[in-house]
């Protein structure tokens, strides 16, 4: 469901349901997943992604997130290195076994 807000915001900003729900991708065309929330911080936000292998967290910084493309529903996202293998969220630990 679209939502028509009432207030537009200054080019380059959007309200989080306008994100929620995109497809990201990287410059290289890479599918990553698509955005399942937005967590606020102080210095930055972040998009949590939800890929095959689990979820990822994609800092909103400018050297990161090349283009929000609302039309195509397309992130476009220049990761720097390591950084889709350093986010991933881990899985809770399971308690017994050998491990």
């Amino acid at each position: 469901m679209k939502h028509t807000h009432q207030n537009p915001l200054p080019e380059g900003q959007f309200y989080h349901d306008e994100i929620i729900g995109l497809q990201v991708e990287t410059t290289g065309g890479e599918s990553i997943g698509y955005i399942t929330d937005i967590l606020t911080g102080v210095s930055n936000d972040n998009f949590i992604v939800k890929s095959k292998s689990g979820d990822i967290l994609i800092p909103v910084i400018k050297d990161v997130i090349q283009s929000i493309d609302l039309a195509t529903r397309t992130v476009t996202i220049e990761p720097m290195e390591g950084l889709l293998e350093l986010n991933k969220k881990k899985p809770p630990k399971k308690y017994g076994g050998t491990g």
